[in-house]
C-alpha cells in the first residue's frame, strides 16, 4: 500500500507538535529500533531522545507484556492492518518505574509498499488506570457491603422510582432486587402512606420541608406476600455530580420482633408492677451502698414516705427512723453486711408521721451478678406491730394464768387436807352409830372422797407437767393400757381388738403419762358400751407422725357439744368430773401431739391421737 509523501511543511508541523506535547512520540524502524523520540522520553523512559535513538523499543516494555507486544508488532510490520491502530501495554523506565501507556500507531511504507517505519504517539494512562481500578475496587467493596448488609437498603430517584436494592430486600420484603428496580417505592407501603408518598416527595423538592430526612422513625411495610411488618426507617439525601435531581437512600430495619418483644416486656412490667405493688409485705431494691432504687406501695405505707422522698435517698435516712438513731445505726450496719454478701435479718422500730409506733421485721438479701459481685440489695419487710402486741398480751395473759394455776394448786392443797381429816373422822364416827345412820355417813364419805379426787385432778391439771420421755413400743403401750380392764370387758360382752401396723415406729413418750391417757379413753369407751359392743385400738404410721385411734360402738359423741369435749369440768356423765379429757389433751400436747374426737366407723366415738415419729440418732 503506497502513501503520499509528507511535505516539508507537514513535517515541520509534526515536529512542532512532537516537541510541544507531553505524550511520548516515537518513530521505529522495521526492527523496532528508535529512529526518533521526542523530549517526553526523559520523563517516561528515563533517557534523553539522543540516548534512545538506535535502541530497541522492546527494551522498555514490561516483561509480562513483551510477548503480546511482539505479536502486535509483527502484525503492524506485516501490513495486515488498515489505518492507525491502538494498543496498550506497560513501559518500564531505566529506573524501574512502571507506566501504563496507550499507543496510537501509524504505518509508513516506502514506494514498494514495504514497511519503512512506524510512527507512534503514546499517552500516559497510569493515573487514569489507577483511578479506574480504585473506582472499580470501591464499587466492588460498596456492592459487597450492600450485598452483605442484613438490613435492606434501597436508593430512589426524586420521583420515587427505585434505582437499586440490595439482596436483603428479598429476605425481609420478599422481593428480589430485580423486581424492585424501576418500580415506585410506594409498592412497599400500606394505605394511606402509599397514596400520600409521591405528594410528600414533591412537597419536599419544592419547599425543602421534610419530617423524614436525618432521623429514624418506625414505619409499616407490606411484604410481597401481603403480610405487614414494622420497620425502622432512616433516609438520607445524596446529590450526585452532574445530576440536577437528588437521590435518596433508605435503610430499613425489621423491628417486628423487637416491637412485639417490647410490647410483651411492657405488659410484663405492668403485671410485675401490679404484683409488686399488691404484695402484702414491703419489697424494694437498693444499691450495695444502701441508696433506694425502687419500693412497692406497701413499703411506702410501711415507712411513711412518698416516692420522691425515698428514691435515690439512703435507706436508713427514711423519715420513719428519724427519731430512732439506734435503729438507723442497726440498719446502716446491716446494709454494710449485706453489701459484703451476707443475708441479714433484724427487727426495727419506727414512727409514722401521725406518731404511731410500728415494728417491722426487716431482711436484706444481696443479689450477685455472674461474676459473684453484689450489684443490688433486696430489702423485704413486714409490719409485725400487731403480732408483737398480741404476743405481749399473750405473755401477760400466760403470766396471769400461771398465777391463777399456782393459786388454784395452793387452794386445792389447802382444801385437800381438811377433807381428808373429815373423811377419817366420819369413818370413825360411823362405827359408833346404828345401821340407818351409817348409811347416811357412808354417803357423806363417798361425797368427800369424790371431792378429794376432784381436788387431786384439779391440781394435776393446773400443775406443769414434768415429763420423762423414753422410746416406747406402741403395741406395748396399748396392751398396758387395757391389761387391767380385760376381765371387765369380757364380763360385759365387749370385744377388744388391738391392731398395730408392721411399719409403725416407736414413739418418744412418758410411758406412765401416756398410758394414763389411753386408760382414760378406754374407760370412757367401756362406760359408753354397758350392754356390750366393740372396742378397737389401732396404730399406724404417716409421713411424719404416728396415729393412735380408740374406736367404740357406743352411744357416740354428745350432739352439739363436740367443741366442748376437751374443756375442763365439761361432762355428760352423771358421776363424771369433766377433767379426764382435759388432762388427756394436756398430756398429749405436752408430747408435741394432737388429740381429736369424731364419729367412729363402728358407730360410736373415735379419739385420734397424733404423735411425732421418734427419729433414732445415727452413730
Amino acid at each position: 500500500m503506497s502513501r503520499e509523501p509528507i511535505s516539508p511543511a507537514e513535517s515541520d508541523l509534526l515536529l512542532s507538535f512532537a516537541r510541544a506535547t507531553d505524550d511520548l512520540v516515537t518513530v521505529v524502524d522495521a526492527k523496532g529500533r528508535f529512529i526518533y523520540v521526542n523530549e517526553a522520553s526523559e520523563k517516561l523512559l528515563g533517557l534523553t531522545p539522543a540516548e534512545c535513538v538506535g535502541r530497541s523499543a522492546f527494551e522498555f516494555i514490561h516483561p509480562e507484556d513483551r510477548a503480546r507486544t511482539y505479536a502486535g508488532f509483527e502484525v503492524w510490520a506485516g501490513g495486515d492492518t488498515n489505518g492507525p491502530f491502538c494498543f496498550e501495554n506497560r513501559q518500564v523506565s531505566v529506573s524501574g518505574e512502571v507506566r501504563e501507556m496507550r499507543w496510537s500507531i501509524t504505518r509508513k511504507e516506502d514506494e514498494s509498499g514495504e514497511l519503512e517505519y512506524l510512527v507512534s504517539i503514546a499517552s500516559d494512562q497510569t493515573e487514569i488506570r489507577s483511578a479506574q481500578r480504585a473506582l472499580a475496587e470501591s464499587r466492588t467493596e460498596l456492592m459487597a457491603i450492600l450485598g452483605g448488609a442484613l438490613d435492606p437498603i434501597i436508593t430512589i430517584e426524586s420521583n420515587g422510582t427505585i434505582r437499586s436494592a440490595n439482596a436483603s430486600c428479598e429476605t425481609i420484603f420478599g422481593y428480589p432486587p430485580g423486581e424492585l428496580v424501576g418500580r415506585n417505592v410506594r409498592l412497599l407501603m400500606p394505605e394511606p402512606y402509599r397514596s400520600e408518598h409521591d405528594g410528600h416527595l414533591a412537597h419536599y423538592l419544592e419547599t425543602g420541608e421534610t419530617a423524614v430526612l436525618g432521623r429514624r422513625r418506625e414505619f409499616p411495610v407490606v411484604r410481597k406476600d401481603g403480610k405487614q411488618i414494622t420497620i425502622e426507617l432512616s433516609v438520607s439525601r445524596v446529590d450526585l455530580p452532574g445530576q440536577g435531581e437528588p437521590v435518596f437512600v433508605g435503610s430499613f430495619r425489621d423491628i417486628t420482633e423487637r416491637d412485639r418483644a417490647m410490647r410483651a416486656l411492657a405488659a410484663s412490667e405492668r403485671k410485675f408492677r401490679a404484683i409488686f405493688d399488691q404484695e402484702y409485705q414491703f419489697v424494694g431494691l437498693m444499691t450495695p451502698g444502701g441508696k433506694v432504687l425502687e419500693l412497692n406501695r406497701a413499703a411506702f405505707e410501711a415507712i411513711g414516705v412518698e416516692c420522691d422522698e425515698a428514691i435515690g435517698k439512703p435507706f436508713w435516712e427514711m423519715p420513719c427512723w428519724a427519731d430512732h438513731p439506734e435503729t438507723q445505726d442497726r440498719i446502716l450496719e446491716a446494709i454494710g453486711e449485706a453489701g459484703a454478701g451476707k443475708f441479714v435479718r433484724l427487727e426495727t422500730r419506727g414512727s409514722l408521721p401521725g406518731g404511731s409506733q410500728r415494728v417491722i421485721d426487716l431482711s436484706i438479701k444481696p443479689f450477685r451478678n455472674e461474676e459473684g459481685e453484689v450489684t443490688l440489695l433486696l430489702p423485704e419487710g413486714r409490719d409485725i406491730t400487731e403480732i408483737r402486741q398480741s404476743q405481749e398480751r399473750e405473755a401477760a395473759m400466760l403470766r396471769g394464768l400461771a398465777e391463777i394455776g399456782e393459786s388454784a394448786s395452793i387452794l386445792a392443797h389447802e382444801i385437800k387436807n381438811p377433807i381428808t381429816a373429815v373423811n377419817l373422822a366420819l369413818r370413825a364416827v360411823a362405827k359408833e352409830l346404828g345401821e340407818d345412820d351409817q348409811v347416811v355417813l357412808r354417803d357423806l364419805v363417798e361425797r368427800m372422797q369424790k371431792l378429794e379426787k376432784l381436788m387431786r385432778r384439779t391440781m394435776s391439771l393446773a400443775r406443769p407437767l414434768d415429763l420423762d420421755p423414753t422410746p416406747s413400743s406402741v403395741l406395748e403401750l396399748l396392751r398396758g393400757a387395757t391389761a387391767l380392764l380385760v376381765p371387765q370387758l369380757e364380763q360385759s360382752g365387749v370385744d377388744l381388738e388391738i391392731s398395730v401396723a408392721r411399719n409403725c415406729p416407736d414413739v418418744l413418750v412418758d410411758r406412765l403419762r401416756f398410758e394414763e391417757v389411753l386408760t382414760n379413753l378406754v374407760n370412757n369407751a367401756f362406760e359408753a358400751m354397758q350392754g356390750g359392743g366393740e372396742l378397737r385400738l389401732e396404730a399406724y404410721a404417716e409421713a411424719n407422725s404416728v396415729v393412735v385411734c380408740v374406736d367404740d360402738s357406743g352411744e357416740g359423741l354428745p350432739t352439739g357439744h363436740e367443741d366442748e369435749l376437751f374443756k375442763a369440768y365439761f361432762t355428760t356423765k352423771a358421776k363424771g368430773s369433766g377433767l379426764g379429757l382435759a388432762i388427756s389433751r394436756k398430756i398429749v400436747e405436752a408430747h408435741g401431739g394432737t388429740i381429736e374426737a369424731r364419729s367412729s366407723p363402728l358407730g360410736g366415738a373415735r379419739f385420734e391421737i397424733r404423735l411425732p415419729r421418734h427419729q433414732e440418732e445415727e452413730d
